[in-house]
């Protein structure tokens, strides 16, 4: 999936608002209630989101978790169930005793929601991931933030929500010492009906109402922080300064009992200003970040099924994209590194300029391959490609 094609998405979920316009006065600013006239995502989850849901009962029934904001008694227990019936049976027991129902991991339930999440991860450089929240009508939720940023469709029944107009206050993605319920003193009430999208930056304080019963998908994703950057400049310039790699401390057990702080202040100090130097050059931060995105991509799911015989490729076969293909190519004088969706190509640095148009070619065949390879190795490393799930051979 190109940027470009991401964007193209995104736009998509957020009109009738200007892409460009989410991006500089709604994206980690405020929140957005977005109501296409086509309401072009209800149907993400197919026709029946209900049925789609049931019909992964194998895979969901055991995960559920779920919230209440006046539930009087405890929730049931997730766990594995034999049918569809018995699926609908067990969120009807928590759907009793007043507890919305996560179901949690959906990223993979139908082509679209994975699209979707590929195309936030995509633009943002940061892992995305779905959940689908099923509640009956009177049912709510206590009031919360969530660490991520969160996109919303409303895709059966309806809600209110009661959203802060506060600034977001932009969490971390760890429950802080201590952390209450944040307070919810301004708020903003929005009605939701299917097809409607909703935007919520992380640290946006909210509770919500179910005023029928509701299905709704939310997909959660950060952009890239300065934290993050931070991480990634100390990890490259770990790569090749032996100090950073080094204990902190001496004798290895010394921070136990506290004794070793202050040399391990002094190895900190050392570090910072190893790594001010090094990030005083924006081609350091350039070479980190695409290290970064490299093992990303890397840890994504593998494109290709397992078990999936390669087909035989010729010069004129044609090839395209898959359509989650993403790539980061990492080229040194001793290898050509390509990250792919859980896989790694590495081929001889000459093929460094092959690999770079075919990231940057959705569809082509195996002869326009350039870089002035035989057809022999064009073919080779084209199977290899459509191996890991990267390339698919086009029909006919």
């Amino acid at each position: 999936m190109t940027p470009k094609h991401a964007r193209e998405l995104l736009a998509d979920l957020v009109r009738p608002v200007d892409y460009d316009a989410f991006m500089n006065e709604y994206f980690g600013r405020r929140f957005l209630h977005a109501r296409p006239s086509d309401r072009p995502w209800t149907d993400i989850l197919g026709d029946d989101p209900a049925a789609t849901l049931l019909g992964g009962y194998e895979n969901f029934a055991h995960t559920l978790t779920c919230h209440s904001g006046s539930a009087k008694v405890p929730s049931p227990r997730a766990r594995r169930v034999d049918s569809e019936k018995a699926f609908g049976e067990l969120l009807a027991e928590y759907h009793r005793v007043g507890y919305t129902v996560r179901i949690p991991d959906t990223t993979e339930l139908t082509p679209r929601v994975s699209e979707l999440c590929r195309a936030l991860e995509v633009l943002f450089d940061n892992p995305a991931s779905a959940a689908v929240f099923w509640s009956t009508q009177g049912l709510n939720a206590p009031v919360h933030h969530d660490e991520y940023d969160l996109v919303i469709i409303q895709l059966a029944g309806r809600k209110q929500w009661y959203i802060s107009t506060d600034a977001p206050t932009l969490p971390n993605t760890w429950k802080g010492a201590g952390e209450a319920a944040p307070p919810l003193p301004n708020y903003r009430t929005v009605d939701v009906e299917p097809g409607d999208v909703l935007y919520l930056p992380r640290g946006t304080a909210h509770t919500v109402d179910s005023t029928t019963e509701s299905i709704h998908l939310s997909v959660g994703f950060l952009p890239v922080t300065v934290r993050q950057v931070l991480i990634a400049a100390i990890d490259a310039l770990s790569e090749s300064d032996m100090p950073l790699r080094t204990g902190a401390v001496g004798r290895g057990d010394a921070l136990a009992d506290g004794d070793g702080v202050g040399e391990a202040a002094n190895a900190a100090r050392a570090a910072l200003e190893a790594l001010g130097k090094h990030c005083g050059s924006d081609a350091f931060i350039a070479e980190a970040l695409a290290r970064r995105r490299g093992r990303l991509i890397e840890d994504m799911p593998r494109l290709a099924q397992p078990g999936q015989a390669a087909p035989q490729l010729q010069p004129g076969s044609r090839l395209r994209h898959h359509p989650l293909a993403t790539a980061q190519l990492l080229a040194t004088a001793q290898v050509a590194d390509l990250r792919l969706p859980g896989d790694r190509v590495l081929v001889h640095p000459g093929a460094a300029p092959a690999l770079e148009w075919i990231v940057n070619h959705p569809e082509f065949n195996v002869s326009e391959i350039p870089g002035g390879l035989p057809d022999e190795v064009k073919v080779a490393l084209a199977t290899r490609l459509v191996a890991s799930g990267y390339l698919q051979p086009v029909e006919g």
